[in-house]
């Protein structure tokens, strides 16, 4: 009963302070340009997150090990148990909450300007642990750093918001402490493919703070999966430092790589 009232007394409040917003400081989507009606829901309106979570029926997994997806109307009758992105990868599993456009596209670019997640944000990432039971053999959750300057002129690490969000669920510790990024690089310029790439990454992460990772089952979390370089790349330092294991989650994965062969 007194949980019921709770809610209730919730939902009245956030009425009342999204009708406030809407009045005194009206906030125009980035997505399509409506209003944006909602706080809980960031940056994006109802309308495009709508969109977005239909959009997601359009595709179907296409690899077992990274979580890659295909059309729902692909010919492919099962997924394979590795493609050629992840083939040569050092991660045991990867898993991303849903394809990076949109609304949620919206949502992570924003989050690199303000620390707070919206709510459909949160909720794609504790259905995203809840459905994808490969990630539940982890025993602590790390956020991929930013270089220190990086995250002093940000003043948070977007990758620790999206790891707490997930900690709410996973019921596993986030670790912060183990592993820096000693080299900045700015990832995905045009023309740097995924041997460049990891090229670039070369020696960019070191685990400071061994002890908090031995023989541990970790989760890499990050926002996007793109080639998958950069967490492949925390991967092998975490495994050369003692991790028993290294796994990894995102937000968002992009679908540049369209191609299973």
């Amino acid at each position: 009963m007194v949980g019921k009232l709770y809610q209730s007394a919730r939902h009245i409040l956030e009425a009342g302070s999204d009708a406030v917003l809407l009045l005194l400081a009206p906030q125009v989507c980035r997505q399509c340009g409506a209003w944006v009606e909602r706080q809980a829901d960031g940056t994006a309106c109802r309308a495009c997150w709508e969109a977005w979570f239909a959009e997601q029926s359009r595709y179907r997994p296409g690899c077992h090990r990274c979580g890659r997806w295909v059309a729902a109307d692909a010919t492919m009758v099962q997924p394979q148990k590795q493609c050629a992105q992840c083939a040569n990868w050092s991660l045991t599993w990867a898993r991303s909450g849903g394809v990076y456009t949109g609304a949620l596209r919206t949502a992570l670019l924003t989050l690199k300007h303000t620390p707070r997640l919206p709510t459909p944000l949160v909720q794609r990432l504790h259905a995203t642990w809840h459905e994808q039971s490969v990630l539940h053999t982890s025993d602590i959750l790390v956020p991929i750093p930013l270089a220190p300057r990086r995250e002093r002129a940000r003043g948070y690490n977007q990758a620790v918001r999206l790891a707490e969000a997930v900690a709410q669920v996973a019921r596993r510790p986030v670790v912060t402490e183990a592993v820096a990024r000693v080299i900045e690089t700015y990832p995905h310029r045009a023309g740097l493919d995924a041997r460049a790439r990891r090229q670039a990454l070369e020696g960019a992460f070191r685990v400071i703070r061994p002890r908090l990772i031995a023989n541990r089952r970790v989760l890499l979390v990050d926002d996007v999966l793109t080639s998958g370089v950069t967490l492949d790349t925390a991967a092998r330092a975490l495994l050369a430092a003692g991790a028993a294991e290294v796994s990894a989650l995102t937000a968002a994965r992009t679908l540049r790589h369209t191609s299973l062969a």
